[in-house]
């Protein structure tokens, strides 16, 4: 069953499909999860590779989001969009690398088909022969620090997703212009957070009295608050990923591919059996705080004020209160150094050289959970959002009510551009291709 031959074979399609990671999404509106990576596809590929966006559930349990995974290729598949000649190469960006891990090792169990369209059967079998390559993106293998602090402070969640969830229902009123300012223009203004930002622009997209008046921006409107309800409506109902990505393994829940523990060394043979062909890109954000080298960051306390990063800003003053919050968050916790963990085998220009602590990371996962036992893992000087095109804003066309197209989601101070963005996706579709990196 194994894949052994690495190189695309004549004629035969190579399907890349790109999955997002925690709330994420395909697009919201005009908001694209992957901003600016179709352009680099049609650049960097050569006819013969299909690229895929996949909408998952944003917050749902990793075995929900992976299920949906297993039945969007079974329906590629059972249409014909995926032959039995093709290949499929798996992106996964955060918690979609753990989607893609649960997806394998799910297939690998399945006796019974996938049935799709009302009838129509694919075997597990063949859908896992067709996966030759996996890239990681930023995925927290391990867990991560920052959802053990979410799920220590779920008021604070919920009450973000209630009032996002009461500004969508009043989006299509002329009085949404007002709730849009009062929630994130303001905020934006004094924080110059990219998150805000994206905020305004989604209720923005939204209201039908934004943007070029007409029946064409009505619908835009329609669609933008149903998209964005939809997508609230789902994480208010279901947050269960959050337990799937802490680092300390929650009492009594099933296990998530973050949790293998057991399983870890099963789950890397069933990979070397498949044959396929990994490499990560780990990603290592500035460091705006001090902490103690070789030893783990304290937590950080709600209930403490000074620990507050506006108050222990001490390091970096160009990042914004988003990126520090989530950083200060993520560094301390109960994340340990894995006993199955990868090395770095290369940095990418631009990286650090200092030693990889246990507290760094990219503002949402531990840079150390990130290293795969298997394949290259390649460090890069970037947060966890610019390696999806996520690091500047990208004005809208003219006419939409959209400021943005794409924001510097965490204003990380990273270094990442327009050059390190070309490079990265240039070597993932080289790696999808079975091509090499051109110093090898």
């Amino acid at each position: 069953m194994a894949n052994q031959d690495p190189t695309p074979r004549p004629n035969h399609r190579l399907h890349i499909v790109l999955i997002p990671g925690f709330a994420g999404f395909d697009a919201l509106g005009q908001l694209r999860y992957y901003a600016c990576i179709t352009p680099l596809f049609q650049t960097h590929c050569v006819g013969n590779e299909v690229l895929h966006y996949f909408d998952t559930l944003p917050t749902a349990a990793v075995v929900t989001r992976a299920g949906r995974l297993q039945t969007y290729l079974g329906k590629r598949m059972a249409r014909g969009e995926i032959t039995p000649r093709d290949d499929v190469i798996l992106v996964g960006h955060s918690t979609g690398g753990l989607d893609i891990r649960q997806l394998i090792w799910d297939l690998r169990g399945r006796k019974e088909p996938i049935v799709v369209d009302g009838g129509a059967e694919v075997k597990p079998r063949d859908i896992l022969e067709r996966i030759r390559r996996v890239v990681f993106l930023s995925v927290p293998h391990w867990g991560t620090n920052i959802a053990d602090w979410v799920h220590a402070h779920p008021i604070c969640r919920e009450a973000v997703v209630a009032e996002l969830r009461a500004a969508v229902a009043s989006s299509q009123c002329l009085v949404a212009d007002r709730i849009e300012d009062c929630i994130t223009g303001a905020a934006a203004w004094l924080t110059g957070a990219g998150l805000l930002f994206a905020v305004r622009d989604a209720l923005s997209e939204a209201n039908g009295h934004n943007g070029t008046p007409g029946p064409m921006r009505t619908a835009e409107a329609h669609e933008a608050a149903s998209q964005l309800g939809l997508y609230l409506r789902l994480m208010a109902s279901d947050f269960r990923a959050i337990d799937d990505l802490r680092s300390r393994v929650p009492p009594g829940a099933p296990q998530s591919p973050a949790h293998f523990t057991n399983q870890r060394e099963k789950e890397l043979k069933l990979w070397r059996d498949l044959g396929i062909n990994v490499r990560s890109y780990a990603t290592l954000g500035s460091r705006p705080f001090h902490f103690e080298p070789g030893r783990p960051a304290p937590t950080w306390e709600l209930a403490m004020p000074w620990t507050c990063p506006e108050l222990a800003k001490d390091l970096n003053p160009n990042t914004d209160i988003v990126y520090r919050a989530c950083y200060r968050a993520c560094a301390g916790g109960p994340f340990t150094w894995p006993m199955h963990s990868g090395k770095v085998t290369r940095r990418m220009p631009g990286c650090s050289d200092h030693t990889l602590e246990l507290w760094d990371n990219d503002g949402i996962v531990n840079t150390a959970s990130m290293l795969w036992p298997q394949g290259e893992n390649v460090l890069v000087p970037a947060d966890h959002m610019d390696i999806v095109g996520q690091y500047k804003p990208i004005v809208a066309t003219s006419g939409e009510a959209r400021q943005f197209q794409a924001y510097d989601l965490l204003k990380s101070d990273s270094g990442f551009g327009d050059e390190m963005l070309k490079e990265v996706w240039r070597e993932i579709f080289d790696f999808c291709r079975g091509g090499r990196r051109k110093n090898q």
